[in-house]
């Protein structure tokens, strides 16, 4: 009787583990973030992946926590300041956790922007 119970708590078990899904549309971040550490001369690249993982989540609406700012800061980082803080309101407006940092990099964009005169970008 303990034999079959177990079996069929098992099996339950299994089963159920068997429909798990993802929350999040990651599609190999892991691995494309540790690839741009080994190779940092290809940023390009991995620019191009995280608007790939980007555009495959947000028709899924699974784009995972910190995606957004992430692509952002890329614009960021390249002065393209207006582009930056469309994705940091997409991170703050999407991630309350993250809305008292984005919002100082929204702020960083804005005063970037003006002292750069690249607003349109």
């Amino acid at each position: 009787m303990l034999k079959m119970m177990m079996l069929f708590l098992l099996s339950g078990f299994f089963l159920l583990s068997g429909c798990a899904s993802t929350m999040y549309t990651w599609k190999g971040y892991d691995n494309k973030l540790y690839s741009h550490y080994k190779n940092p001369a290809e940023y390009a690249e991995y620019v191009e992946n995280l608007k790939e993982i980007i555009e495959a989540g947000d028709q899924s609406g699974t784009v995972p926590p910190g995606l957004y700012a992430e692509y952002g800061y890329t614009f960021y980082v390249q002065g393209y300041f207006t582009q930056s803080i469309t994705y940091f309101q997409k991170e703050y407006d999407k991630w309350p956790e993250s809305r008292v940092l984005m919002a100082k990099m929204i702020d960083n964009a804005k005063k970037e922007s003006k002292k750069a005169g690249k607003g349109a970008m």
